[in-house]
């Protein structure tokens, strides 16, 4: 008994005597950083972590290394892995994705001013690869829509849901329906599934379920998005979201939807030219 409480003492002694690694801590604070703000760029890393960019540069690399950080490629920000240390394969599947689709965006921010975002399957959910802010200073709350948006509440998540294959859809539908999360019940109702499947496909589009938010949230905002396919797989969904206190939705998808739809249409392209084959089965 006086030896374990020795031994105790001794580790407890041992272990304030320890000292802390500084070059861990600023990692682990650049990390925080990443993850507060979804997609951060390299000046905004630096104002908010005080931290020298040559620092950051070297924090930044090893953190994409690792695995735990992304660079979009569309717009310089980092952006969080969709799980923590996730790496290989699927991350650079998404990583490459995301580089072949940055100049059909990049020609539709010119013309769109809202926000654009490029979302992939992610399980159960979907994920956001990277976020563009409008150059005219409007903008949605970025953490109301989510870096991970639910499948069955996002435009995102709703459009690929609406056009994907069958057994796929059977698949996620089947994950959702076990899900304890109030979002995820509307998959044990089937006929309400059919019917969103059936009206996205004969619009071309799909909306972001509006009962998500009360009218009166400052978080409400409207999205809508279009599939990116190759055959008949969804690699993933492009989409607009907007203030509807300033657009309805009839008004966006008259004046937008046309250029969403002409943009996803480059993008499949591009990546049919570029010999872009399908996800990871891990991903």
């Amino acid at each position: 008994m006086n030896l374990f409480s020795e031994t105790g003492m001794s580790d407890t002694a041992g272990a304030q005597s320890v000292k802390s690694i500084d070059a861990l801590r600023r990692g682990l604070d650049v990390m925080l950083a990443i993850q507060r703000s979804s997609a951060v760029t390299l000046q905004e890393l630096h104002r908010q972590t005080g931290l020298s960019k040559a620092t950051l540069l070297r924090i930044l690399k090893t953190l994409q290394q690792a695995g735990w950080a992304e660079r979009s490629e569309h717009d310089r920000r980092y952006v969080p892995t969709s799980a923590t240390g996730q790496s290989g394969a699927a991350a650079a599947w998404r990583t490459r994705l995301s580089a072949l689709a940055a100049p059909a965006r990049a020609t539709l921010q010119r013309v769109v001013p809202w926000p654009i975002d490029l979302g992939v399957r992610d399980g159960s959910a979907m994920l956001i690869l990277d976020t563009d802010r409008p150059r005219n200073g409007l903008a949605v709350n970025y953490r109301a829509l989510g870096f991970r948006p639910p499948m069955l509440l996002s435009s995102l998540g709703r459009c690929y849901l609406s056009f994907c294959p069958e057994d796929e859809r059977r698949e996620i539908l089947s994950a959702l329906a076990r899900s304890p999360n109030d979002f995820d019940r509307s998959a044990r109702r089937p006929e309400n599934i059919r019917r969103m499947v059936a009206h996205a496909r004969d619009l071309g589009y799909v909306a972001r379920d509006p009962t998500s938010t009360s009218m009166d949230s400052p978080d409400r905002f409207g999205a809508i998005s279009v599939p990116l396919r190759q055959g008949q797989r969804v690699v993933g969904c492009l989409s607009c979201a907007w203030l509807p206190a300033v657009k309805s939705e009839r008004e966006i998808v008259s004046a937008h939807l046309g250029d969403l739809q002409q943009a996803a249409q480059s993008i499949e392209r591009k990546l049919t030219q570029a010999g872009f084959g399908p996800p990871p089965a891990s991903s």
